[in-house]
Protein backbone atom coordinates (compact mmCIF):
# COMPACT_ATOMS: atom_id res chain seq x y z
CA UNK A 1 0.00 0.00 0.00
CA UNK A 2 1.68 3.22 -0.59
CA UNK A 3 0.61 6.12 1.67
CA UNK A 4 0.99 10.18 0.50
CA UNK A 5 1.19 12.21 3.96
CA UNK A 6 -0.27 15.50 4.09
CA UNK A 7 0.49 17.68 6.71
CA UNK A 8 -0.79 20.60 8.82
CA UNK A 9 1.79 21.67 11.22
CA UNK A 10 3.17 19.06 13.32
CA UNK A 11 -0.07 16.81 12.39
CA UNK A 12 1.07 14.06 9.68
CA UNK A 13 -2.71 12.82 8.45
CA UNK A 14 -1.75 9.54 6.06
CA UNK A 15 -4.36 9.58 2.69
CA UNK A 16 -4.95 5.96 1.47
CA UNK A 17 -4.54 6.65 -2.43
CA UNK A 18 -5.45 3.18 -3.12
CA UNK A 19 -8.92 3.61 -1.04
CA UNK A 20 -9.83 7.44 -2.42
CA UNK A 21 -11.92 9.03 -5.15
CA UNK A 22 -11.79 11.55 -7.32
CA UNK A 23 -15.20 13.95 -7.17
CA UNK A 24 -16.84 16.81 -9.15
CA UNK A 25 -18.07 19.70 -7.24
CA UNK A 26 -21.66 18.46 -7.66
CA UNK A 27 -25.39 20.21 -7.08
CA UNK A 28 -26.76 19.50 -4.34
CA UNK A 29 -30.35 22.10 -4.03
CA UNK A 30 -30.47 24.66 -2.19
CA UNK A 31 -28.54 26.76 0.71
CA UNK A 32 -30.28 28.51 3.15
CA UNK A 33 -28.35 31.92 3.69
CA UNK A 34 -31.26 33.78 5.88
CA UNK A 35 -33.86 32.47 7.57
CA UNK A 36 -36.49 35.21 8.55
CA UNK A 37 -39.27 33.36 10.21
CA UNK A 38 -40.75 36.47 11.92
CA UNK A 39 -43.18 34.55 13.63
CA UNK A 40 -40.77 32.64 15.66
CA UNK A 41 -39.24 35.81 16.83
CA UNK A 42 -41.51 37.12 19.59
CA UNK A 43 -40.67 40.64 18.65
CA UNK A 44 -39.12 42.96 16.51
CA UNK A 45 -35.70 41.63 15.60
CA UNK A 46 -32.67 43.96 15.94
CA UNK A 47 -31.68 43.49 12.10
CA UNK A 48 -34.67 45.07 11.24
CA UNK A 49 -35.29 48.51 12.16
CA UNK A 50 -37.01 52.09 10.79
CA UNK A 51 -34.88 55.07 10.31
CA UNK A 52 -34.92 58.25 8.14
CA UNK A 53 -32.88 61.62 7.68
CA UNK A 54 -33.66 64.63 9.81
CA UNK A 55 -35.33 66.93 7.22
CA UNK A 56 -37.60 70.24 8.21
CA UNK A 57 -37.52 72.53 5.06
CA UNK A 58 -39.72 74.41 4.22
CA UNK A 59 -41.47 72.40 2.00
CA UNK A 60 -41.70 69.66 4.62
CA UNK A 61 -43.34 72.19 6.96
CA UNK A 62 -45.78 73.33 3.90
CA UNK A 63 -46.67 69.62 2.81
CA UNK A 64 -46.96 68.37 6.72
CA UNK A 65 -49.34 71.50 7.28
CA UNK A 66 -51.46 70.64 4.02
CA UNK A 67 -51.44 66.85 4.23
CA UNK A 68 -50.75 66.04 7.59
CA UNK A 69 -47.85 64.38 10.11
CA UNK A 70 -46.81 60.99 9.02
CA UNK A 71 -45.33 58.71 10.83
CA UNK A 72 -43.89 55.05 10.86
CA UNK A 73 -42.86 52.44 13.08
CA UNK A 74 -42.39 48.39 13.01
CA UNK A 75 -43.68 46.41 15.58
CA UNK A 76 -44.30 42.53 16.34
CA UNK A 77 -48.27 41.68 16.14
CA UNK A 78 -48.70 38.93 17.91
CA UNK A 79 -52.29 38.61 15.93
CA UNK A 80 -51.03 38.12 12.80
CA UNK A 81 -47.33 36.24 14.16
CA UNK A 82 -45.23 38.57 11.56
CA UNK A 83 -43.50 42.45 11.75
CA UNK A 84 -46.59 44.90 11.24
CA UNK A 85 -44.67 48.02 9.25
CA UNK A 86 -47.11 50.81 9.56
CA UNK A 87 -47.51 54.41 8.50
CA UNK A 88 -50.26 56.72 9.48
CA UNK A 89 -51.19 60.29 9.01
CA UNK A 90 -52.81 62.06 10.96
CA UNK A 91 -54.78 64.64 8.83
CA UNK A 92 -56.95 67.06 10.33
CA UNK A 93 -60.63 67.85 9.52
CA UNK A 94 -60.03 71.19 7.28
CA UNK A 95 -57.07 68.95 5.61
CA UNK A 96 -59.31 65.71 4.88
CA UNK A 97 -61.99 68.30 3.24
CA UNK A 98 -59.32 70.16 0.95
CA UNK A 99 -57.15 67.31 -0.14
CA UNK A 100 -59.68 66.53 -3.18
CA UNK A 101 -59.01 69.88 -4.08
CA UNK A 102 -55.44 70.36 -3.70
CA UNK A 103 -53.72 67.31 -5.00
CA UNK A 104 -55.15 68.20 -8.25
CA UNK A 105 -53.93 71.41 -8.12
CA UNK A 106 -50.16 70.63 -6.94
CA UNK A 107 -49.57 68.19 -9.17
CA UNK A 108 -50.53 70.26 -12.37
CA UNK A 109 -48.55 72.71 -11.13
CA UNK A 110 -45.39 70.20 -10.24
CA UNK A 111 -46.33 68.46 -13.88
CA UNK A 112 -45.85 71.98 -15.86
CA UNK A 113 -42.42 73.65 -13.57
CA UNK A 114 -41.05 70.45 -13.30
CA UNK A 115 -37.91 71.57 -14.93
CA UNK A 116 -37.87 73.84 -11.99
CA UNK A 117 -38.98 71.60 -9.38
CA UNK A 118 -36.09 70.52 -6.98
CA UNK A 119 -36.69 66.74 -7.33
CA UNK A 120 -34.43 65.35 -9.62
CA UNK A 121 -35.85 64.64 -13.45
CA UNK A 122 -35.02 60.80 -12.38
CA UNK A 123 -37.78 60.70 -9.84
CA UNK A 124 -40.03 62.81 -11.83
CA UNK A 125 -39.77 60.25 -14.79
CA UNK A 126 -40.88 57.92 -12.19
CA UNK A 127 -43.55 58.91 -10.91
CA UNK A 128 -45.05 59.81 -14.35
CA UNK A 129 -44.68 56.19 -15.86
CA UNK A 130 -45.57 54.76 -12.16
CA UNK A 131 -48.44 57.45 -12.14
CA UNK A 132 -47.63 57.76 -8.14
CA UNK A 133 -47.89 61.96 -7.46
CA UNK A 134 -45.11 63.39 -7.30
CA UNK A 135 -45.32 65.53 -4.46
CA UNK A 136 -46.35 62.87 -2.58
CA UNK A 137 -43.63 60.39 -3.42
CA UNK A 138 -40.68 63.28 -2.59
CA UNK A 139 -42.25 64.77 0.82
CA UNK A 140 -43.33 61.50 2.31
CA UNK A 141 -40.60 59.39 1.76
CA UNK A 142 -38.67 62.31 3.54
CA UNK A 143 -41.04 61.91 6.67
CA UNK A 144 -41.61 58.50 6.96
CA UNK A 145 -39.20 55.95 8.30
CA UNK A 146 -38.39 52.82 5.81
CA UNK A 147 -38.51 50.04 6.81
CA UNK A 148 -34.36 48.19 6.41
CA UNK A 149 -33.98 44.34 6.78
CA UNK A 150 -29.94 43.10 7.12
CA UNK A 151 -27.97 40.83 7.39
CA UNK A 152 -28.65 39.34 4.12
CA UNK A 153 -25.70 37.63 2.47
CA UNK A 154 -23.83 39.40 -0.99
CA UNK A 155 -24.16 36.77 -3.67
CA UNK A 156 -23.67 37.28 -7.43
CA UNK A 157 -27.09 34.62 -7.45
CA UNK A 158 -29.48 34.51 -5.27
CA UNK A 159 -33.35 33.95 -4.50
CA UNK A 160 -35.64 35.56 -1.50
CA UNK A 161 -38.77 34.24 -0.71
CA UNK A 162 -41.18 37.00 0.55
CA UNK A 163 -44.12 36.30 2.36
CA UNK A 164 -46.29 39.13 3.16
CA UNK A 165 -49.60 41.03 2.41
CA UNK A 166 -50.83 45.02 2.79
CA UNK A 167 -53.91 46.63 4.21
CA UNK A 168 -54.68 50.09 3.40
CA UNK A 169 -57.65 52.45 3.89
CA UNK A 170 -57.34 53.86 0.17
CA UNK A 171 -56.64 51.94 -2.81
CA UNK A 172 -54.05 54.72 -4.25
CA UNK A 173 -51.55 53.84 -1.54
CA UNK A 174 -48.90 51.53 -1.82
CA UNK A 175 -45.69 50.40 -0.39
CA UNK A 176 -42.49 50.66 -2.47
CA UNK A 177 -40.13 47.19 -1.96
CA UNK A 178 -36.26 48.06 -2.87
CA UNK A 179 -34.53 44.41 -3.21
CA UNK A 180 -31.42 44.35 -4.38
CA UNK A 181 -30.81 46.00 -8.10
CA UNK A 182 -34.87 46.53 -7.89
CA UNK A 183 -37.40 48.82 -7.32
CA UNK A 184 -40.90 47.75 -6.98
CA UNK A 185 -44.28 48.87 -6.26
CA UNK A 186 -46.74 46.81 -4.80
CA UNK A 187 -50.39 48.00 -4.38
CA UNK A 188 -54.15 46.56 -4.37
CA UNK A 189 -56.55 47.33 -7.41
CA UNK A 190 -59.88 46.02 -8.47
CA UNK A 191 -59.43 43.48 -5.29
CA UNK A 192 -56.22 42.07 -6.38
CA UNK A 193 -53.02 42.65 -5.05
CA UNK A 194 -50.73 43.23 -7.85
CA UNK A 195 -46.49 44.30 -7.85
CA UNK A 196 -44.92 46.59 -10.68
CA UNK A 197 -41.24 46.00 -11.34
CA UNK A 198 -39.87 48.95 -12.93
CA UNK A 199 -36.94 49.19 -15.36
CA UNK A 200 -34.53 51.29 -17.90
CA UNK A 201 -34.45 50.42 -21.14
CA UNK A 202 -31.21 50.57 -23.14
CA UNK A 203 -32.20 54.11 -24.41
CA UNK A 204 -33.08 54.69 -21.00
CA UNK A 205 -37.01 54.87 -21.22
CA UNK A 206 -38.66 54.01 -18.23
CA UNK A 207 -40.95 51.10 -18.11
CA UNK A 208 -42.88 48.20 -16.35
CA UNK A 209 -43.86 44.31 -16.25
CA UNK A 210 -46.82 43.24 -13.62
CA UNK A 211 -47.79 40.05 -12.05
CA UNK A 212 -50.63 38.98 -10.09
CA UNK A 213 -49.80 38.60 -6.23
CA UNK A 214 -53.13 36.94 -5.18
CA UNK A 215 -56.19 38.54 -3.95
CA UNK A 216 -56.40 41.44 -2.14
CA UNK A 217 -56.27 41.45 1.70
CA UNK A 218 -54.81 38.08 1.60
CA UNK A 219 -51.05 37.06 2.37
CA UNK A 220 -49.35 35.59 -0.72
CA UNK A 221 -45.96 34.16 -1.13
CA UNK A 222 -43.76 35.10 -3.86
CA UNK A 223 -39.67 35.00 -5.06
CA UNK A 224 -37.14 37.39 -5.95
CA UNK A 225 -34.26 35.93 -8.12
CA UNK A 226 -31.20 38.28 -8.13
CA UNK A 227 -28.62 37.60 -11.34
CA UNK A 228 -25.47 39.53 -10.65
CA UNK A 229 -24.04 38.38 -13.85
CA UNK A 230 -26.91 39.04 -16.39
CA UNK A 231 -28.14 41.77 -14.52
CA UNK A 232 -31.90 41.16 -14.20
CA UNK A 233 -34.17 40.27 -11.26
CA UNK A 234 -37.27 37.42 -11.91
CA UNK A 235 -40.11 37.56 -9.90
CA UNK A 236 -42.18 34.40 -9.64
CA UNK A 237 -45.03 33.50 -7.79
CA UNK A 238 -47.01 30.23 -6.30
CA UNK A 239 -48.50 28.99 -9.76
CA UNK A 240 -44.94 29.16 -11.48
CA UNK A 241 -46.37 32.56 -13.24
CA UNK A 242 -42.85 34.67 -13.63
CA UNK A 243 -41.60 38.38 -15.06
CA UNK A 244 -37.82 38.97 -15.97
CA UNK A 245 -36.69 42.54 -15.55
CA UNK A 246 -33.89 44.35 -15.73
CA UNK A 247 -31.86 46.07 -12.99
CA UNK A 248 -34.19 49.18 -12.39
CA UNK A 249 -30.81 51.44 -12.80
CA UNK A 250 -29.64 51.49 -16.22
CA UNK A 251 -26.63 51.94 -15.00
CA UNK A 252 -26.07 49.15 -12.68
CA UNK A 253 -27.51 47.00 -15.58
CA UNK A 254 -24.06 48.32 -17.57
CA UNK A 255 -22.04 47.41 -15.06
CA UNK A 256 -18.97 45.62 -16.87
CA UNK A 257 -18.38 43.42 -14.16
CA UNK A 258 -20.17 40.87 -11.71
CA UNK A 259 -22.48 42.54 -9.69
CA UNK A 260 -23.78 41.08 -6.39
CA UNK A 261 -26.32 41.91 -3.69
CA UNK A 262 -26.64 44.22 -1.18
CA UNK A 263 -27.24 43.09 2.37
CA UNK A 264 -30.51 44.76 3.34
CA UNK A 265 -33.75 44.88 1.61
CA UNK A 266 -35.97 48.18 2.13
CA UNK A 267 -39.56 48.38 2.44
CA UNK A 268 -41.21 52.28 1.86
CA UNK A 269 -45.02 52.86 2.57
CA UNK A 270 -46.88 56.12 0.76
CA UNK A 271 -50.50 57.04 2.08
CA UNK A 272 -52.46 59.06 -0.64
CA UNK A 273 -55.27 60.29 -1.53
CA UNK A 274 -57.62 60.33 1.90
CA UNK A 275 -55.58 57.29 3.70
CA UNK A 276 -55.06 57.37 7.00
CA UNK A 277 -52.79 54.43 7.06
CA UNK A 278 -51.34 51.37 5.47
CA UNK A 279 -50.41 48.28 7.35
CA UNK A 280 -47.52 46.19 5.71
CA UNK A 281 -47.56 42.42 7.34
CA UNK A 282 -44.36 40.55 6.87
CA UNK A 283 -44.39 36.82 8.06
CA UNK A 284 -41.10 35.27 6.74
CA UNK A 285 -38.37 36.36 4.74
CA UNK A 286 -35.84 33.55 3.66
CA UNK A 287 -32.23 33.78 1.19
CA UNK A 288 -31.24 31.23 -0.30
CA UNK A 289 -28.58 30.28 -3.02
CA UNK A 290 -27.97 27.16 -5.55
CA UNK A 291 -25.78 24.87 -3.14
CA UNK A 292 -22.79 22.61 -4.82
CA UNK A 293 -20.60 20.34 -2.66
CA UNK A 294 -18.42 23.60 -1.81
CA UNK A 295 -20.28 26.74 -1.99
CA UNK A 296 -18.45 30.34 -2.17
CA UNK A 297 -20.81 32.16 -0.16
CA UNK A 298 -20.49 36.45 0.26
CA UNK A 299 -19.49 37.54 3.79
CA UNK A 300 -22.27 39.66 5.79
CA UNK A 301 -20.15 40.37 8.32
CA UNK A 302 -18.26 43.17 6.04
CA UNK A 303 -18.83 46.84 5.95
CA UNK A 304 -16.86 48.86 2.89
CA UNK A 305 -15.43 52.28 4.04
CA UNK A 306 -12.51 54.78 2.92
CA UNK A 307 -11.87 58.21 3.72
CA UNK A 308 -11.69 61.13 0.68
CA UNK A 309 -8.30 62.63 1.06
CA UNK A 310 -5.55 62.90 1.76
CA UNK A 311 -6.76 65.39 4.24
CA UNK A 312 -3.91 66.47 7.01
CA UNK A 313 -3.11 63.79 9.48
CA UNK A 314 -4.72 66.13 12.48
CA UNK A 315 -8.16 65.77 11.23
CA UNK A 316 -8.25 61.97 10.55
CA UNK A 317 -5.38 60.10 12.11
CA UNK A 318 -7.10 59.65 15.48
CA UNK A 319 -10.33 57.97 13.42
CA UNK A 320 -7.43 55.80 11.79
CA UNK A 321 -5.85 54.28 14.21
CA UNK A 322 -9.10 53.74 16.35
CA UNK A 323 -10.02 51.50 13.79
CA UNK A 324 -6.64 50.28 13.35
CA UNK A 325 -6.60 49.28 16.76
CA UNK A 326 -9.85 46.82 16.24
CA UNK A 327 -7.83 45.05 13.23
CA UNK A 328 -10.23 47.42 10.86
CA UNK A 329 -9.10 49.38 7.64
CA UNK A 330 -10.47 51.25 4.80
CA UNK A 331 -9.81 52.41 1.41
CA UNK A 332 -7.73 56.22 0.94
CA UNK A 333 -9.24 57.96 -2.37
CA UNK A 334 -5.80 59.84 -3.04
CA UNK A 335 -7.06 63.47 -5.11
CA UNK A 336 -3.95 64.34 -7.09
CA UNK A 337 -4.44 67.80 -5.79
CA UNK A 338 -4.00 67.10 -2.11
CA UNK A 339 -1.34 64.50 -2.36
CA UNK A 340 0.74 67.09 -4.04
CA UNK A 341 0.93 69.47 -0.72
CA UNK A 342 1.54 65.98 1.45
CA UNK A 343 5.27 66.57 2.97
CA UNK A 344 7.33 63.65 3.22
CA UNK A 345 6.40 62.63 6.61
CA UNK A 346 2.89 62.38 6.01
CA UNK A 347 4.04 60.39 2.73
CA UNK A 348 5.48 57.87 4.65
CA UNK A 349 2.30 57.71 7.32
CA UNK A 350 0.00 57.15 4.19
CA UNK A 351 2.64 54.84 2.59
CA UNK A 352 2.66 52.92 5.89
CA UNK A 353 -0.69 52.60 6.16
CA UNK A 354 -1.03 50.39 2.57
CA UNK A 355 1.96 48.40 3.03
CA UNK A 356 2.15 47.92 6.84
CA UNK A 357 -1.68 48.07 8.06
CA UNK A 358 -3.26 46.89 4.54
CA UNK A 359 -5.12 50.06 3.67
CA UNK A 360 -6.56 50.10 0.15
CA UNK A 361 -5.64 52.60 -2.45
CA UNK A 362 -8.08 54.43 -4.64
CA UNK A 363 -8.36 57.59 -6.48
CA UNK A 364 -10.21 60.81 -6.31
CA UNK A 365 -10.20 62.16 -9.64
CA UNK A 366 -9.62 65.89 -9.08
CA UNK A 367 -12.35 67.15 -11.51
CA UNK A 368 -15.62 66.83 -12.58
CA UNK A 369 -15.43 64.08 -14.95
CA UNK A 370 -19.00 64.80 -16.43
CA UNK A 371 -17.64 68.05 -17.29
CA UNK A 372 -14.91 66.97 -19.42
CA UNK A 373 -15.44 65.85 -23.12
CA UNK A 374 -14.24 61.70 -22.90
CA UNK A 375 -10.68 62.13 -24.23
CA UNK A 376 -9.97 64.47 -21.95
CA UNK A 377 -11.98 62.78 -19.17
CA UNK A 378 -9.47 59.53 -20.13
CA UNK A 379 -6.49 61.10 -20.30
CA UNK A 380 -7.62 62.49 -16.82
CA UNK A 381 -7.70 59.14 -15.61
CA UNK A 382 -4.57 57.65 -16.82
CA UNK A 383 -2.28 60.93 -15.78
CA UNK A 384 -3.50 60.25 -12.22
CA UNK A 385 -3.51 56.90 -11.82
CA UNK A 386 0.19 56.79 -12.93
CA UNK A 387 0.72 59.42 -9.90
CA UNK A 388 -1.11 58.17 -7.09
CA UNK A 389 0.77 54.53 -8.22
CA UNK A 390 4.56 55.78 -8.34
CA UNK A 391 3.93 57.98 -5.26
CA UNK A 392 1.79 55.68 -3.10
CA UNK A 393 3.33 52.64 -4.27
CA UNK A 394 0.49 50.38 -4.65
CA UNK A 395 -2.19 50.20 -7.87
CA UNK A 396 -5.48 51.78 -7.26
CA UNK A 397 -7.66 49.35 -7.17
CA UNK A 398 -11.52 51.40 -6.97
CA UNK A 399 -11.83 55.29 -7.77
CA UNK A 400 -14.61 58.41 -7.66
CA UNK A 401 -14.40 62.13 -8.82
CA UNK A 402 -14.85 65.44 -7.77
CA UNK A 403 -18.39 66.01 -5.94
CA UNK A 404 -19.12 62.59 -7.82
CA UNK A 405 -19.68 63.79 -10.89
CA UNK A 406 -19.09 60.51 -12.98
CA UNK A 407 -21.27 57.82 -15.05
CA UNK A 408 -21.08 54.50 -16.45
CA UNK A 409 -19.25 55.77 -19.40
CA UNK A 410 -16.30 56.76 -16.79
CA UNK A 411 -16.30 53.24 -14.71
CA UNK A 412 -16.01 50.81 -18.19
CA UNK A 413 -13.13 52.99 -18.88
CA UNK A 414 -11.43 52.39 -15.80
CA UNK A 415 -12.38 48.57 -15.19
CA UNK A 416 -11.69 47.38 -18.55
CA UNK A 417 -7.81 50.14 -19.25
CA UNK A 418 -7.43 50.85 -15.70
CA UNK A 419 -8.38 47.19 -13.37
CA UNK A 420 -10.28 49.39 -10.89
CA UNK A 421 -13.75 49.24 -9.68
CA UNK A 422 -16.46 52.05 -9.08
CA UNK A 423 -16.92 53.34 -6.10
CA UNK A 424 -20.56 55.07 -7.02
CA UNK A 425 -23.61 54.36 -8.73
CA UNK A 426 -26.39 52.02 -7.65
CA UNK A 427 -24.41 49.19 -6.57
CA UNK A 428 -22.08 51.35 -4.46
CA UNK A 429 -22.63 54.06 -2.32
CA UNK A 430 -25.53 55.25 -3.95
CA UNK A 431 -28.23 52.59 -3.61
CA UNK A 432 -29.67 54.66 -0.53
CA UNK A 433 -30.01 58.36 -1.43
CA UNK A 434 -28.04 61.23 0.82
CA UNK A 435 -26.42 58.21 3.14
CA UNK A 436 -23.22 57.07 1.04
CA UNK A 437 -21.47 59.91 3.18
CA UNK A 438 -21.00 59.29 6.50
CA UNK A 439 -21.51 63.08 8.34
CA UNK A 440 -23.18 64.70 11.24
CA UNK A 441 -25.74 65.44 8.91
CA UNK A 442 -26.57 62.06 7.72
CA UNK A 443 -25.87 60.53 11.61
CA UNK A 444 -29.26 60.34 12.31
CA UNK A 445 -29.98 57.14 10.00
CA UNK A 446 -26.22 56.06 10.24
CA UNK A 447 -27.01 56.00 14.07
CA UNK A 448 -29.82 53.53 13.97
CA UNK A 449 -28.25 51.75 10.96
CA UNK A 450 -24.96 50.65 12.97
CA UNK A 451 -26.95 49.89 16.02
CA UNK A 452 -28.16 47.10 13.80
CA UNK A 453 -25.10 46.37 12.26
CA UNK A 454 -26.47 47.10 8.61
CA UNK A 455 -23.67 46.83 6.04
CA UNK A 456 -23.41 49.54 3.79
CA UNK A 457 -20.81 50.86 1.57
CA UNK A 458 -19.66 54.58 3.17
CA UNK A 459 -16.95 57.34 3.27
CA UNK A 460 -16.31 60.11 4.73
CA UNK A 461 -13.59 63.05 4.65
CA UNK A 462 -12.76 63.94 8.20
CA UNK A 463 -13.07 62.12 11.48
CA UNK A 464 -10.98 63.79 14.33
CA UNK A 465 -12.67 66.98 14.91
CA UNK A 466 -15.63 67.79 17.63
CA UNK A 467 -17.75 69.12 15.94
CA UNK A 468 -17.02 68.25 12.33
CA UNK A 469 -16.54 70.27 9.58
CA UNK A 470 -19.32 70.31 6.55
CA UNK A 471 -19.62 66.56 5.13
CA UNK A 472 -17.46 65.06 7.82
CA UNK A 473 -17.95 62.96 11.12
CA UNK A 474 -17.31 64.24 14.70
CA UNK A 475 -15.10 61.80 16.11
CA UNK A 476 -17.28 61.02 19.20
CA UNK A 477 -20.10 60.17 16.56
CA UNK A 478 -16.92 58.15 14.74
CA UNK A 479 -16.49 56.05 17.63
CA UNK A 480 -20.05 54.81 18.61
CA UNK A 481 -20.83 53.75 14.71
CA UNK A 482 -17.27 51.76 14.59
CA UNK A 483 -18.14 50.48 18.17
CA UNK A 484 -21.69 49.64 16.52
CA UNK A 485 -20.43 47.68 13.67
CA UNK A 486 -17.63 45.60 16.53
CA UNK A 487 -20.17 44.90 18.74
CA UNK A 488 -22.59 43.10 15.61
CA UNK A 489 -19.53 41.06 14.91
CA UNK A 490 -19.20 43.30 11.42
CA UNK A 491 -15.00 44.12 10.22
CA UNK A 492 -14.70 47.46 8.62
CA UNK A 493 -12.65 46.51 5.41
CA UNK A 494 -11.83 48.66 2.26
CA UNK A 495 -14.19 48.70 -0.87
CA UNK A 496 -11.86 46.42 -2.73
CA UNK A 497 -11.47 43.47 -0.08
CA UNK A 498 -15.39 43.90 0.02
CA UNK A 499 -15.58 43.86 -3.59
CA UNK A 500 -13.50 40.88 -4.04
CA UNK A 501 -14.46 38.39 -1.25
CA UNK A 502 -18.04 39.07 -2.22
CA UNK A 503 -17.15 38.84 -6.09
CA UNK A 504 -15.69 35.25 -5.41
CA UNK A 505 -19.02 33.70 -5.19
CA UNK A 506 -19.29 33.75 -8.33
CA UNK A 507 -15.37 33.91 -9.46
CA UNK A 508 -14.41 31.05 -7.21
CA UNK A 509 -14.25 27.34 -7.83
CA UNK A 510 -12.99 24.16 -6.23
CA UNK A 511 -11.26 21.01 -8.04
CA UNK A 512 -8.80 18.00 -6.99
CA UNK A 513 -11.63 17.08 -5.23
CA UNK A 514 -11.12 13.24 -3.12
CA UNK A 515 -12.14 11.71 -0.30
CA UNK A 516 -11.58 8.77 1.57
CA UNK A 517 -13.24 6.82 4.38
CA UNK A 518 -12.26 9.84 6.80
CA UNK A 519 -10.86 12.50 5.03
CA UNK A 520 -11.81 15.10 2.16
CA UNK A 521 -9.60 17.50 0.37
CA UNK A 522 -9.67 19.87 -2.54
CA UNK A 523 -8.01 23.16 -3.92
CA UNK A 524 -9.50 26.32 -3.89
CA UNK A 525 -9.07 29.13 -6.79
CA UNK A 526 -10.07 32.23 -6.25
CA UNK A 527 -10.14 35.77 -7.73
CA UNK A 528 -6.72 36.62 -6.48
CA UNK A 529 -8.80 37.55 -2.77
CA UNK A 530 -9.99 35.32 -0.31
CA UNK A 531 -13.10 33.56 -0.29
CA UNK A 532 -15.75 32.52 2.62
CA UNK A 533 -16.84 28.62 1.57
CA UNK A 534 -19.65 26.31 2.77
CA UNK A 535 -18.81 22.79 2.55
CA UNK A 536 -22.22 20.19 2.86
CA UNK A 537 -20.94 17.96 5.32
CA UNK A 538 -21.98 17.37 9.00
CA UNK A 539 -19.70 18.22 11.57
CA UNK A 540 -18.73 16.58 14.37
CA UNK A 541 -17.69 17.43 18.09
CA UNK A 542 -13.74 17.04 16.71
CA UNK A 543 -14.22 17.74 12.86
CA UNK A 544 -10.85 19.53 11.75
CA UNK A 545 -10.06 21.67 8.62
CA UNK A 546 -6.41 22.19 7.80
CA UNK A 547 -4.75 24.62 5.22
CA UNK A 548 -2.33 22.50 3.99
CA UNK A 549 -0.37 25.54 1.73
CA UNK A 550 0.26 27.23 4.89
CA UNK A 551 0.00 24.52 7.52
CA UNK A 552 -2.26 25.98 9.66
CA UNK A 553 -5.35 24.71 11.63
CA UNK A 554 -8.00 26.42 10.73
CA UNK A 555 -11.60 27.68 12.28
CA UNK A 556 -14.95 26.88 11.03
CA UNK A 557 -18.61 28.71 11.74
CA UNK A 558 -21.17 25.49 11.94
CA UNK A 559 -24.26 26.39 10.39
CA UNK A 560 -27.73 24.72 11.83
CA UNK A 561 -27.34 22.51 9.13
CA UNK A 562 -24.13 21.15 10.43
CA UNK A 563 -22.10 22.05 7.16
CA UNK A 564 -19.76 24.10 8.30
CA UNK A 565 -18.18 27.84 6.72
CA UNK A 566 -14.65 29.21 6.57
CA UNK A 567 -12.60 30.93 5.11
CA UNK A 568 -9.87 30.22 1.98
CA UNK A 569 -7.03 31.47 -0.39
CA UNK A 570 -6.00 30.75 -3.79
CA UNK A 571 -4.03 28.33 -4.74
CA UNK A 572 -4.07 26.47 -1.80
CA UNK A 573 -5.47 23.18 -0.83
CA UNK A 574 -7.16 22.18 1.90
CA UNK A 575 -8.14 18.61 3.98
CA UNK A 576 -11.37 18.48 6.65
CA UNK A 577 -11.27 15.47 8.89
CA UNK A 578 -14.96 14.86 10.10
CA UNK A 579 -14.27 13.23 12.99
CA UNK A 580 -11.26 14.54 13.42
CA UNK A 581 -7.44 13.06 13.42
CA UNK A 582 -5.76 10.68 15.63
Amino acid sequence: MTLNYSCAGELGVPLDTNSSKTIDNINQGNILLFAGNFSEDNGVPGNAFVAKLQNNGTSDILYSIIYGIHESKVIFDNSSAGLKYTTTRDCSPVSYFILPVVDPITNFGIDKYAGYFRGSSKTYSFCKCASIPLLHYLEQSKQVGPLYICGFTPMAKCTYQISMDINADDPESFVELNSPGSRLIISEIDNKSILNSYYKSPSGELKCETIYLGNAGEKYDFEIMFDGHNKTNTIVVNDGTCIVTPFYDLERQQLPYVDFSNGYIKFTSFVIRRGTYIDVNIYSIDQYADRKFITAVGNNRMLAFGLDGPHPMNTTEQGINYLINKGDKGTIWFDVGLLKKCNETELEYLRSLVENDSWDTGIHYSKELTLLSLEEAYGLMNEEYSYVYETIGEKPTNWCSLRNSDNITHAIYAYENLGMIWRNGNSGVHAEQSVGNLDDDTWGWWETASSAGMAYPVFTHQTDKDPSIKYSISYSKFQTWADNYDSNDVSIVSFYEYYMVNSNTYDAFFDSMEYGEDYFTFKANTNGASALINVNIIAGDNTQVYDNTSGESLGYRVEKDGSITFQVENNHTYNIYPEGTE
